[in-house]
């Protein structure tokens, strides 16, 4: 008892914004539950698999290589603890993962900044309301467990350069090795392991080249291991994956306007979102590279937090180049959410010690920064809040689905199971999370084998529902050009159609325009 009650003293403001952050989750998820996305049913899906002892596979019965298999497995062990359905626990597990997040970065902040809780408790107060964190935890999706592997990551990471031996460098490889298969964005993890280890720890630079490779060998396994499965059971690495369809500089700006959004702006211009994009970019750089050259035995959960801040934002900006999927959002920036304001949180102080004929510009800057993020947090969180409260949360979760005229009639009829012709869907994934039935995908117009097998199938129905459109595949629009569509139920959220061949063309992908 003579520890504990110094301990709840010294971390009272911590346990104070967990205790919060865990109430915000489960109060924004409390009208319609977690909230659902397709990729959601994906992990739900292989998760019941799991649990059923039917491995890895998806709802539609493929083997899961779209997405890496942690997050699935961490699922179906959460099912087997609580012996509930995944989707009933979610709100109270996500809700556990970001208050243990809050706990990890009051630790950090405690660590770094012992002696200015103000700063301290603004941080805490930004992240429990921050939007992009909020709008991950209250959905079931991977960047949960991912950004909590990111905490844990850099605790471990700096009790390993305290000591640079193996005993401590094991931990740290195995947190971004199961990190890299939980996001395939876990490798950045990999790589800021790799470039702390090599430029920032002390000892011998042959001793920091063989722990740099240790940890790359033991870290990367799990990936290669992951991906291996994959090509041997779908010829895919990471699935079939499109070209990207977003420029580079359109990502920047869509890079600048989500950060603007964390410190109060929610429209900025396009310049200014591209100049602070660059900036944080840049300063990052510059921080790093002065962190390493001249305050190398100062190594610290600031430094860890900076080159992950670094790898990962230039890691989003290239593959969202070169690879097509969602445009740059609070998601896809959420995992450096917490590295960027405890970044700023721990800048500032700094900045006003080390610069006294400035600390009062700063000292200001810093109060304008916290109100303008603050406010907007508060702004956004409550517009959530009461759309939350007349609807439910955003995709599949929503009234909208649950009301639903043709998935009611699927669910109660026995059209869905006795139907002996092929059965597509442009919403495959909703057809299953509410009905329980298993109806194929419209096939994607670059997937030429896909779609090839549609057109030549002489008779089959397609179920087109009207809030499930994907530019990706084929359209309702584009469907009467190809085939021969008789609506057989219209229902007022969509149809379900008989589809036989208008003729035989040899169809190209580019004959729809």
């Amino acid at each position: 008892m003579k520890r504990i009650i110094p301990f709840l003293q010294q971390h009272i403001d911590t346990c104070i914004a967990a205790v919060m952050g865990f109430y915000f989750v489960l109060l924004l998820t409390q009208h319609g539950g977690i909230g659902i996305s397709p990729d959601s049913i994906m992990y739900t899906s292989v998760a019941r698999n799991l649990t059923l002892g039917n491995g890895f596979l998806q709802f539609d019965g493929k083997p899961l290589t779209m997405f890496p298999v942690a997050f699935p497995y961490f699922l179906h062990i959460i099912m087997l603890l609580t012996r509930h359905d995944i989707v009933l626990v979610a709100p109270y597990l996500t809700a556990t993962l970001f208050a243990a997040n809050i706990c990890l970065a009051g630790y950090i902040l405690e660590k770094v900044q012992l002696q200015n809780r103000i700063s301290k408790n603004i941080v805490l107060l930004l992240l429990i309301t921050n939007p992009a964190l909020l709008e991950v935890y209250t959905m079931l999706w991977s960047e949960t467990l991912f950004i909590f592997l990111v905490m844990l990551f850099m605790v471990a990471q700096q009790c390993y350069l305290q000591k640079t031996d193996f005993k401590h460098l094991l931990p740290v490889a195995i947190i971004a090795g199961i990190a890299s298969i939980t996001r395939y964005a876990g490798i950045t993890l990999i790589a800021t392991g790799c470039f702390i280890i090599l430029f920032a720890s002390q000892g011998s630079l042959k001793k920091r080249w063989i722990q740099t490779i240790l940890f790359g060998c033991i870290s990367s396994s799990f990936l290669c291991i992951n991906l291996f499965s994959n090509f041997l059971q779908s010829g895919y690495l990471t699935g079939k994956r499109l070209p990207a369809d977003t420029s580079f500089p359109d990502n920047m700006q869509l890079y600048g306007n989500v950060l603007a959004g964390w410190v109060g702006s929610d429209n900025p211009s396009m310049l200014i979102a591209v100049i602070l994009g660059v900036f944080v970019i840049l300063m990052a750089g510059i921080y790093l590279y002065m962190a390493i050259v001249h305050q190398k035995n100062k190594i610290g959960f600031i430094t860890i937090a900076e080159s992950f801040l670094l790898i990962y934002v230039l890691f989003i900006l290239a593959s969202s180049t070169f690879s097509n999927y969602d445009d740059i959002n609070n998601r896809l920036l959420a995992p450096v959410a917490i590295p960027f304001f405890l970044v700023l949180g721990a800048g500032m102080p700094q900045l006003m010690n080390m610069k006294k004929k400035l600390y009062l510009f700063i000292l200001v800057l810093a109060a304008l920064l916290a109100i303008f993020a603050l406010t907007g947090n508060i702004h956004n969180d409550t517009i959530a809040l009461q759309n939350n409260r007349d609807a439910g949360i955003g995709g599949y979760a929503e009234d909208y689905w649950k009301e639903s005229p043709i998935l009611h009639f699927l669910q109660s009829t026995p059209f869905a199971d006795t139907a002996t012709l092929p059965r597509y869907s442009n919403d495959n994934a909703a057809i299953y999370y509410f009905t329980g039935k298993k109806v194929k995908t419209l096939p994607e117009l670059t997937h030429q084998t896909e779609l090839n097998i549609f057109l030549q199938t002489k008779a089959l129905y397609v179920i087109w529902l009207n809030s499930g459109a994907n530019p990706d595949i084929l359209e309702d629009n584009e469907l009467y050009k190809v085939k021969k569509c008789i609506p057989m139920h219209t229902f007022s959220d969509g149809v379900i159609y008989l589809c036989t061949p208008l003729h035989e063309p040899d169809f190209q992908k580019d004959s729809i325009p």
